[in-house]
């Protein structure tokens, strides 16, 4: 099965387009491995991934990578929630 998952708006204050770009990449690649791994949690659809609204996060990396990975499993916690 392969699902696509589009994010409406991703706001990254202070970064610069490289960080931004970087950001981006590892919140991808993070989520594709959390799915490819674990899947949806039972009872979950697609249609459950575009109803999160993750709001405003505090975020304790403080690389454009270790942002992306955090925002991407908070993402992914949603859906077991």
């Amino acid at each position: 099965m392969s699902a696509v998952i589009e994010i409406d708006t991703l706001r990254l204050e202070g970064m610069t387009e490289d960080e931004g770009r970087r950001t981006a990449n590892a919140f991808e690649d993070t989520l594709v491995e959390l799915l490819t791994r674990d899947g949806l949690p039972p009872g979950k659809t697609r249609e459950d991934v575009e109803d999160i609204d993750l709001g405003q996060l505090q975020v304790v990396s403080q690389t454009p990578e270790g942002i992306g990975r955090d925002l991407a499993r908070a993402l992914f916690a949603e859906l077991w929630l």
